[in-house]
């Protein structure tokens, strides 16, 4: 292999590198999410309703997944035993509502979702509280 032919591919794999380097760099930090989905009872069925959490943003949103008449409601606090915080999309099928709300990075979020209708939480289509640290999982 010739010198120059050597030097210029070796020129390329450093640019090549560098290159992969910078987008990783320049990429935002990566996100932990977690959701949660509403469980069947009576005449609701599963996944009628829905709650995200993206640490990155402190991004949350509740939506309604069924055209059952009835309206979400998402509960999150931070750590176990924190105040609970309600998010609710009455917006009907198809929609979510989304708030974002600063939290600890070196805290644990929890979330929960359940279906309200007619004003009236319907406790036995609640999710179980799932746990999301609130920092990046780097």
């Amino acid at each position: 292999m010739s010198k120059l032919r050597r030097h210029l591919m070796s020129g390329a794999g450093v640019a090549s590198a560098l290159t992969g380097l910078l987008l990783y760099a320049a990429s935002p930090a990566s996100a932990a999410k977690a959701s949660v989905d509403t469980v069947a009872s009576g005449p609701y069925v599963d996944w009628a309703g829905s709650m995200y959490f993206e640490s990155y943003g402190d991004h949350f949103s509740v939506c309604d997944n069924w055209k059952d008449g009835a309206g979400v409601i998402g509960y999150w606090k931070v750590g176990a035993s924190g105040d609970e915080h309600k998010i609710y999309d009455g917006n009907g099928y198809g929609e979510c509502v989304y708030e974002d709300h600063n939290v600890s990075e070196t805290s644990y979020v929890y979330i929960q979702v359940c279906l309200r209708d007619d004003g009236d939480v319907k406790e036995t289509t609640c999710s179980a509280w799932d746990r999301q640290y609130a920092g990046s999982p780097l």
